[in-house]
């Protein structure tokens, strides 16, 4: 129950967050729910790959200098939490949502 409320929070905040900018920017707010979503999503995504790769980096130049394993190198694997479950449902939404408000112009 709390991984849903968190889920259902997640996407509310998101929707709240994507509204303001439109209406900061000037924008429909269709025009910026997906691209939103899409870089919403994909800044937490960037900031885990890359923080591992990082880690991976530090651990093979400390390796490779001093010849102390002070950890392998670790494969990423992306962790399904309650947060990105939420992004991830949000920018399917918004796909959906986006396809059939401009379904005119793809016929």
């Amino acid at each position: 129950m709390k991984k849903i409320l968190i889920v259902i929070l997640t996407m509310l905040i998101e929707t709240i967050l994507l509204w303001a900018v439109s209406i900061f920017i000037g924008w429909d707010f269709m025009e910026t729910i997906f691209l939103g979503g899409l870089l919403i999503f994909a800044v937490p995504w960037l900031y885990l790959f890359f923080s591992n790769h990082e880690q991976n980096l530090y651990h093979a130049n400390v390796k490779g200098m001093t010849g102390v394993d002070i950890g392998g190198v670790k494969l990423f694997q992306f962790r399904f939490l309650p947060i990105i479950i939420g992004l991830i449902l949000f920018m399917i939404i918004s796909l959906f949502l986006t396809i059939y408000y401009y379904y005119d112009y793809f016929i």
